[in-house]
């Protein structure tokens, strides 16, 4: 999300390197086209460090988004992709709940409530 949004407001072209299998595409570059994204990681490490270019290698912990169904890792891929405009259903919920149109219950879920609702953002359908 934080290098699409640096993309957007540097007016750089979105480029992919990579098909919807996960494999690297020829925009990858050649040398790893039809890699696997695990398989490329490695190539380019060795590369890396075959040309004298890595500096050091290290243990490092990284949260990797997993999908929440099959575990699988999710990787961040441009698309074309549908939305719903949330803010205006937003606040109609909350507006329901302040008014006393809807109870939460128990009451100190309202809290949730409002703070899901008043930092909603647009839902991707597609």
């Amino acid at each position: 999300m934080n290098d699409y949004e640096l993309s957007k407001r540097h007016n750089l072209p979105l480029i992919s390197i990579m098909n919807k299998d996960a494999s690297i595409n020829l925009i990858g570059g050649p040398r790893y086209q039809g890699l696997s994204r695990e398989e490329c990681r490695l190539k380019i490490w060795q590369d890396l460090e075959t040309s004298g270019i890595a500096i050091k290698s290290q243990p490092h912990v990284q949260r990797i988004p997993r999908s929440q169904r099959g575990g699988e890792v999710i990787e961040p891929m441009v698309s074309a992709q549908w939305f719903v405009r949330t803010t205006g259903m937003a606040a109609r919920a909350v507006d329901a709940v302040r008014q006393g149109d809807i109870k939460i219950l128990p009451d100190r879920f309202e809290k949730t409530w409002y703070n899901w609702l008043e930092n909603i953002h647009d839902w991707c359908i597609r």
